[in-house]
């Protein structure tokens, strides 16, 4: 399962050492907007999802390298 999407967003910003403007910046939106996705006030749309990916990516970062899996996950057996 895909852990908070504000905390995917945090992650990536940080493993590339960025400021949330100069985050913003490089996804082309507002600081704002990169606060109140990393604050849980909205979430990223399909279209800024894939930016997320694509920037990522450019910098040789696997999105699914920040998700942090549930401890639900890690204890279920079947």
């Amino acid at each position: 399962m895909v852990h908070e999407m504000s905390e995917v967003v945090r992650a990536l910003r940080l493993e590339l050492n960025m400021t949330q403007e100069e985050f913003a910046h490089e996804l082309g939106i507002t600081v704002g907007t990169v606060n109140r996705w990393e604050n849980r006030r909205f979430r990223p749309s399909k279209l800024a999802r894939a930016t997320l990916v694509e920037v990522a990516e450019r910098h040789g970062i696997s999105v699914e390298s920040l998700q942090k899996p549930s401890s639900q996950d890690s204890t279920t057996t079947h």
